[in-house]
């Protein structure tokens, strides 16, 4: 474990200590007016997925509680969820807990580094390729090709959990992705979102209609050591594993969609 100074050491958790304080939620009248906005015209998907190519880290020393490294992250992730208020397991949209979900995860003071960036895609019910071209961008280097078909299979649930939820005739699927990768003695956390207009159709249900998307995707390196220095606190959080981190998602219960567009 990297030494370093107790000024530092402080700073650190001061950090942390500021980004584990819930988000504040705006007044009654601004929730009111957000409500009529969003209403029942927006839902949300969401899955996640761990994945690893078996390569070996650093021991967990006074982490070894945890067991994994994976459920150390997950344990922060877990954190962040309550933090901001977003619930995974729920389809219903909150657009503050949304908002913050992502402000949040990309400000995780554990992270060494942090990259993101926007891409633009072009979609309809007859092909949603490009979709999952735009998110092989970013994944396909922080994980193996057999990794990145594990995650396939958890877009195609969030893209079912999203065609089958009830709503409005037209309506916006808000869709994110959370990765947990161990890769090349690294341990990255990522997240990828889109938004995506519904149409319902009788005999068919929902369907995407022809549309540009912009899809946000961002991912972290997990700093171990910083990890380590910081374990009291980290060992007070709730212990999440991955299997709680991927299964309670709303998705998680739902089978893949087998929609021929995922390859037109």
């Amino acid at each position: 474990m990297t030494e370093i100074s107790t000024s530092q050491l402080h700073q650190e958790e001061l950090e942390v200590e500021l980004w584990e304080a819930p988000s504040p939620r705006p007044d009654a009248e601004s929730m009111s007016e957000l409500q009529q906005v969003y209403s029942d015209s927006s839902d949300q998907a969401v899955g996640n997925k761990a994945v690893g190519d078996g390569s070996a880290l650093p021991d967990l020393g006074p982490l070894s509680d945890f067991k994994t490294w994976e459920s150390v992250a997950c344990t922060i992730l877990h954190k962040l969820e309550t933090a901001s208020g977003f619930n995974p397991g729920s389809t219903v949209f909150d657009p503050v807990a949304w908002s913050e979900y992502l402000r949040k995860f990309s400000t995780i003071p554990f992270f060494l580094t942090y990259t993101s960036d926007i891409r633009h895609a072009s979609i309809s019910s007859l092909s949603l390729e490009k979709g999952i071209d735009a998110v092989s961008d970013l994944v396909e280097n922080i994980m193996t090709p057999t990794g990145f078909q594990d995650v396939v299979t958890t877009i195609k649930k969030i893209a079912r959990l999203a065609f089958e939820s009830e709503g409005k005739t037209e309506k916006t699927s808000n869709l994110q992705l959370g990765i947990l990768s161990r890769h090349e003695r690294g341990l990255y956390l990522a997240v990828v979102r889109t938004a995506v207009e519904m149409k319902y159709k009788d005999g068919k249900g929902y369907e995407p209609v022809q549309q540009a998307i912009d899809i946000y995707r961002g991912y972290g390196v997990l700093d171990l050591d910083k990890c380590k220095r910081q374990a009291g606190t980290l060992l007070k959080w709730p212990l999440w594993d991955v299997n709680q981190w991927e299964n309670e998602t709303a998705s998680a219960p739902v089978p893949p969609s087998e929609s021929p567009a995922w390859s037109q």
